[in-house]
């Protein structure tokens, strides 16, 4: 894995004392039995919980400084601009949110996440990097549902979730595949990473890659559109972007809705 050399956190793991053995084992034995025991999403959220509470900056995927860039940079690319709101889904501990806070105007960036130790820290960043101006609104996700009820039918121009498929089972994309309209405009772009693979496959407890096609079923299945988005993504562990769309108008009155590929 290649390693980001401007990265404080990981500079701070590699020097960290490693843990013995016997102590990585019960740890992971703490972890499959959090998964073993309770509904995927609540271990999921307990997990991030000690995940971050050891290091925030590696809890949401380590790369802090060059993937929470890397984020930014592509949605500004994309067309975000000052004015425009932000659904940051699965915010996290604000990796890429710190960027956008700071660069939108006041009162238009939301996160959302299901652990609160996330929540927690990115409300800690948010003092600590002088944003609470901007007045973001960060948003504990207490019942683990992807229905957006606790933005209250809230609408955003532009919608966030990095890295976010990549650790849902296929049950909770179809869920917020149902729900996410709720909190579109007609023109609103929801951009969104997976892992990409010929099947639907899982690895270890938290890791699900998908092929691209059930992405655009799920799209035609609740009047959306899927697309490539004109940019090209360059995720460093190769993660794709796709764009989601509303169907127009017209072709939700009848006509086919067609995703494009």
């Amino acid at each position: 894995m290649e390693r980001d050399p401007n990265s404080r956190s990981e500079s701070r793991a590699a020097a960290r004392p490693r843990p013995c053995t016997g102590a990585l084992d019960e740890e992971a034995e703490k972890v499959r039995r959090l998964y073993a025991e309770k509904d995927y999403l609540d271990a999921y959220s307990e997990h991030t919980d000690l995940r971050v509470a050891k290091d925030p900056h590696t809890a949401v995927g380590g790369m802090w400084d060059r993937l929470g860039t890397l984020q930014f940079e592509y949605l500004r690319d994309a067309g975000l601009a000052p004015h425009r709101s932000l659904l940051d889904i699965g915010c996290g501990t604000l990796r890429a949110g710190r960027h956008f806070i700071r660069y939108l105007d006041a009162n238009r960036y939301t996160g959302i996440d299901i652990a609160p130790a996330a929540i927690a820290y990115a409300r800690d960043v948010v003092r600590g990097e002088s944003l609470a101006e901007k007045n973001p609104r960060l948003v504990l996700c207490s019942d683990k549902a992807l229905n957006f009820c606790e933005l209250q039918r809230q609408t955003f121009d532009y919608i966030l979730a990095h890295s976010v498929f990549t650790h849902l089972m296929p049950q909770h994309i179809e869920e917020c595949f149902s729900h996410i309209g709720t909190v579109m405009k007609v023109e609103t772009q929801f951009f969104f990473t997976f892992s990409m693979a010929d099947e639907y496959m899982s690895d270890g407890f938290k890791n699900f890659s998908y092929p691209e096609h059930i992405f655009y079923e799920l799209a035609q299945r609740h009047s959306l559109v899927v697309r490539e988005p004109r940019n090209i993504y360059e995720h460093p562990r190769h993660q794709r972007m796709l764009l989601l769309t509303r169907c127009p108008p017209d072709a939700q009155s009848g006509n086919r809705c067609d995703s494009e590929r």
